[in-house]
């Protein structure tokens, strides 16, 4: 027990002594390196609120839209608001095509992460598709996953940051 206890502490200390330097190397290292939580799914024949009750449910951002099995489209939080949200008065019984963005940008496990973070820089997307080599929708990377996969190398410096600015409380919902 005690041995144990102390092989944690050293762990520790390690990890803290330890360097890490954050350079254009880490951003060549492959999306496979970064938590790639598996896709929330549904078939192009959903409905919009389908899409939006599984968002709602997994308290997701999007969902991949697939036509047998392969990626046709993606909706987001964004598409709700923008095309659906005072616009479409039928939206629970209105196809999930009304309002998806179709034939989305993808990428691959393997492909840089230099690649999500341009695509999501210059195209402006919020979450990316992961699809394997038939197509097939296997994660998204959303743009907290690449947060948190920067904030990872200065654990100390943004977990530990306290005091000022506090502007009030902070509710999720609204983020």
């Amino acid at each position: 027990m005690v041995e144990e206890h102390l092989e944690e502490e050293r762990t520790i200390s390690e990890e803290r002594d330890r360097v890490i330097t954050l350079n254009s190397d880490i951003f060549k290292l492959p999306l496979s390196e970064l938590l790639m939580p598996p896709a929330a799914v549904m078939d192009i024949s959903a409905t919009i609120a389908e899409a939006v009750g599984l968002m709602q449910k997994k308290k997701i951002g999007s969902v991949l839209i697939t036509r047998k099995g392969k990626l046709a489209g993606i909706i987001t939080e964004r598409d709700i608001l923008n095309k659906v949200v005072g616009k479409m008065a039928d939206f629970k019984t209105r196809p999930v095509t009304d309002a998806m963005t179709p034939d989305p940008l993808r990428l691959m496990p393997g492909d840089m992460i230099a690649y999500a973070m341009n695509n999501m820089h210059v195209g402006g997307y919020r979450h990316i598709p992961i699809v394997n080599e038939k197509d097939e929708p296997i994660s998204i990377i959303s743009i907290k996953d690449v947060m948190t996969f920067i904030l990872d190398y200065f654990p100390e410096d943004v977990t530990n940051t306290v005091g000022e600015p506090y502007r009030g409380p902070a509710h999720r919902d609204g983020a």
